[in-house]
């Protein structure tokens, strides 16, 4: 067996969405005979953990050890200081890690001491005890490869430099676009973004290969380094196919009880709003169409910003079938989904990413409403008939297929394409490391 070191900071017991395809990988490598050494963080060490769940753990094969590392915050750290001195500015997260622009266009000299430890973003602190720590397993002799998750991209920099130590084989994997991720909280200055393209450069550059989650970003990364194409490939998101899904109830062949449920799964922020299908839940209700009692629209997970839950919350008519829900360990969230009429999916203002919660609603063979704009997911979902698509700016387009879907007719029902089963997926990865070594 050869030994995988997995670099990530998003790693259970955390419950980050990235944390899943690392997980997934580390679970499934050693049947293809890689065992996996996983260096990663101790999440109690952080400030805003959010919720912590370490069941998943569990369901680890013996060939996978998992090793933390302190972490550091030092933006956290510079922000308590400044705001100890200057006051506490209003803060746009809902765990706290967000600070909202005040004065937008204008930048002070605290903006630019906080932004200097955000390079390469807010988890920076990361680096140095995880490259200390992979050079030494590296050097004891323990390791074939190196494999690395992003974002944060910090854990490629960690990375790039147990690489240049040991000059051993490293494949970097991009879940997200680096300089390109319109969902990356904005620093307020500007002057570090050349910075990030140089430190993208040395890492692809020092890479022996970078994979993308899906093939927009793929082709990007084959536009701006064209010279070395031949070392980009894809690796999708996919679904976990030894997570039997809870038993499901039937589709709406007979009326079953009410209220019809919409849910969404995950974080709401900047451009992934839920307003609009508030809004169409609105037209409907002052057409006579529903009442309060028929339709509950589910947020499961977390509402940023006090703006985007008064958007949520809608009117007299549509607040009533608003229900928040914090964020559930993910077995309860998976029964709660499934136990859903219909799985709401937005997706707006990017054309290189593709959502990993897709894919698990995928798996759950339920309906799938898509609020997205052209890009990836569109693509993604068109090419293999995952769901119905509606404009998030077309509010009576949503209530169109609300309308559908409340009265019983029949919306399509997504099958699980082999392509996405996520035992081939690391199949795919396990190949590409296998080149390498």
């Amino acid at each position: 067996m050869r030994t995988l070191l997995l670099i990530a900071y998003n790693y259970p017991p955390m419950t980050t969405s990235g944390m899943y395809r690392s997980l997934l990988f580390s679970r499934l490598l050693p049947r293809y005979g890689w065992d996996v050494r996983v260096l990663t963080i101790h999440p109690e060490a952080l400030r805003f953990p959010g919720l912590l769940d370490g069941a998943p753990l569990a369901d680890l094969p013996g060939g996978v050890k998992v090793e933390r590392t302190p972490v550091y915050e030092p933006f956290q750290a510079v922000v308590e200081l400044r705001n100890r001195i200057f006051g506490a500015p209003r803060r746009n997260g809902a765990n706290g890690d967000r600070l909202a622009v005040e004065s937008p266009g204008r930048v002070t000299w605290r903006d630019w001491v906080s932004d200097c430890f955000s390079l390469p973003d807010r988890q920076s602190g990361q680096i140095l005890p995880s490259a200390k720590r992979a050079i030494e397993l590296i050097e004891s002799g323990e390791i074939d490869a190196i494999y690395s998750s992003s974002p944060p991209a910090s854990s490629h920099v960690a990375a790039l430099l147990a690489k240049r130590a040991t000059s051993l084989p490293w494949v970097a994997d991009f879940r997200d676009p680096w300089i390109s991720n319109r969902f990356v909280p904005v620093r307020q200055t500007t002057f570090l973004d050349r910075v990030d393209s140089w430190l993208e450069r040395v890492v692809v550059h020092n890479a022996d290969r970078v994979i993308a989650n899906t093939d927009e970003l793929r082709d990007d990364f084959r536009r701006r380094y064209a010279d070395l194409s031949e070392r980009f490939l894809t690796v999708t998101n996919g679904f976990d196919p030894d997570e039997s899904p809870p038993g499901v109830r039937p589709l709406r062949g007979e009326r079953r009880r009410r209220p019809f449920r919409i849910t969404h799964a995950g974080t709401l922020y900047g451009n992934r709003s839920g307003a609009p299908v508030v809004r169409a839940l609105e037209i409907l209700h002052e057409r006579g169409v529903i009442e309060k009692g028929d339709v509950e629209l589910c947020l499961l997970g977390a509402v940023e910003g006090e703006d985007e839950k008064s958007c949520c919350l809608g009117k007299d008519g549509a607040g009533g079938m608003v229900r928040f829900i914090e964020t559930v360990p993910r077995r309860e969230a998976i029964r709660f989904l499934a136990d859903s009429d219909l799985l709401l999916l937005i997706q707006s203002g990017t054309t290189l990413q593709v959502p990993r919660k897709l894919f698990e609603y995928v798996a759950l063979r339920r309906p799938v409403m898509a609020l997205v704009t052209p890009g990836a997911t569109e693509n993604l979902i068109r090419r293999e008939k995952l769901g119905v698509i509606v404009r998030p700016d077309d509010p009576e387009g949503i209530a169109r297929v609300l309308h559908k879907a409340i009265r019983g007719e029949a919306l399509p029902v997504p099958e699980r394409p082999a392509r996405f089963d996520f035992v081939r997926l690391t199949g795919e990865l396990a190949r590409c490391l296998g080149e390498l070594v």
